[in-house]
């Protein structure tokens, strides 16, 4: 937490958790590059806000984590009230300002993080999805709210945000399927690895057996699928210009999931973009919805 912030355990200045949120060269501060000069900061804290949860969850103590979930889930109150004490949700009220975002989902993340915390399982797909919603979905809707100015966002464009906070965060359980696994956190749904003859304790290992291997194939074409179908939800090229940044940080997505799938046959245990590939990604995703 920020250092004028009356909440238990302290943390770093806001500016930090911004930085952290989007550093300079990741998918996010790419996708943002080619939203908009006015909205950059905008998506800055809304990121920002983003991996100030993530690393509360990352926190060794859990008592400490939940009593900083707790704190957060008042200062968002506060902050729709119009009464935010945290220069991070300051911030956020400065990116919600002139807009119809509704800064009320930010309540999702929290519960999200709070599911992180407790390594909570999910039974099946439809399990699955809420949290990813929560996790995401709910982020990238503000963050699509804030893009749309000061009208309503259309169906399709909260549909679109909806499913792309989703793709997006089902890249990262893929890229650190593993890891987390190792930490105690499985998040594939335990229906589909029984359905597979997959043991969750055995998404632990890398690259894995032969079973795990198939069922992180069939899990990233899932996602594949979904990447490619997210740029014909919205039609309207006034709602698609708007929402320029989703379809980049989509579009770069997509290119980091070819190779996560790649990576046990090319054995590379946790593969990322190149920068080159980045920019080249972004700037032709941007063009082409410009």
């Amino acid at each position: 937490m920020a250092e004028d912030a009356p909440a238990p355990g302290g943390a770093g200045p806001a500016a930090e958790a911004v930085e952290h949120g989007a550093p300079p060269g990741s998918l996010r501060w790419f996708a943002m590059l080619f939203s908009g000069a006015e909205r950059r900061t905008s998506l800055e804290a809304l990121y920002g806000f983003e991996a100030e949860l993530r690393r509360i969850v990352a926190s060794t103590s859990h008592e400490a984590a939940h009593a900083r979930l707790q704190w957060w889930r008042g200062e968002i109150d506060r902050l729709v009230a119009g009464r935010a004490t945290h220069p991070l949700a300051r911030a956020l009220a400065g990116a919600a300002a002139g807009t119809r975002a509704d800064l009320n989902l930010l309540h999702e993340l929290v519960v999200a993080a709070d599911l992180d915390l407790a390594r909570l399982t999910y039974v099946n797909w439809q399990e699955f999805e809420a949290y990813c919603w929560r996790s995401a979905g709910a982020l990238q809707t503000v963050a699509a709210g804030v893009l749309a100015g000061d009208r309503d966002l259309a169906p399709e464009e909260r549909e679109f945000a909806r499913r792309l906070g989703s793709s997006v965060r089902q890249v990262e359980m893929l890229h650190d399927l593993d890891r987390d696994a190792r930490a105690g956190r499985v998040y594939a749904p335990l229906e589909a690895l029984d359905a597979a003859g997959v043991e969750p304790a055995a998404l632990a290992h890398w690259p894995g057996t032969a079973v795990v291997t198939a069922f992180r194939a069939d899990w990233c074409a899932r996602v594949r699928s979904e990447f490619r179908a997210l740029p014909r939800v919205i039609a309207d090229p006034a709602q698609r210009n708007a929402q320029r940044h989703g379809l980049v940080l989509a579009a770069l997505h997509e290119r980091w999931l070819g190779h996560v799938a790649r990576a046990p046959a090319a054995n590379v245990r946790h593969p990322e973009l190149g920068p080159v590939t980045r920019l080249w990604t972004a700037w032709r995703t941007a063009l082409r919805h410009a």
